[in-house]
């Protein structure tokens, strides 16, 4: 494990997003423990510490396993994380499908976000002329290739600072 991402001999990140899924469902757990039907957390918190905390959790690290989210079961596990806050957040029966909580909350699949964090790091990536050539990209940096997206083709107003500092004076040392 290195910074907070798990890495094991073939690259699958499986460990990782299993790592992720525990860590998510434990604290919602926690959370949940603390808040009734009643009484408790306002929906309003819930959403904070959804959108706050738990994303940012599960977005770190993106960048280098973002592969592993478009797998169909990945999306899955990511849609049962994101569906656990949705019900904490409304309070919604079990049987509340998740697409109306999507809906009614206004918020975006996680597997989406990750895809659209990726890309604007990549875009990010692009305008500082990191990547040589984004259509011969090789390895991590392949999303270039699964992704037609015309942001990525878009200008950008990134300007290199250039540093000019001009002479107005002279030294002069008198040794007497």
């Amino acid at each position: 494990m290195y910074l907070r991402v798990t890495l094991d001999s073939r690259l699958n990140w499986n460990q990782h997003l299993q790592k992720i899924i525990r860590k998510t469902q434990t604290t919602f757990a926690l959370v949940r423990r603390t808040c009734g039907r009643k009484w408790g957390l306002r929906p309003s918190m819930m959403h904070w510490l959804y959108t706050r905390v738990i994303r940012p959790f599960i977005f770190y690290g993106a960048l280098v396993w973002w592969p592993k989210v478009i797998q169909k079961i990945t999306k899955i596990q990511l849609g049962r994380i994101q569906r656990m806050a949705y019900q904490a957040i409304t309070g919604a029966m079990k049987s509340t499908p998740t697409a109306a909580m999507e809906m009614l909350l206004n918020l975006t699949p996680v597997d989406l976000l990750i895809v659209a964090e990726v890309r604007m790091a990549l875009y990010r990536l692009h305008i500082l002329k990191q990547p040589a050539d984004p259509k011969t990209a090789a390895g991590l940096l392949s999303i270039w290739k699964n992704v037609s997206d015309p942001i990525l083709d878009m200008r950008s107003d990134h300007t290199v600072p250039v540093y000019n500092y001009p002479k107005f004076f002279s030294v002069i040392i008198d040794v007497d």
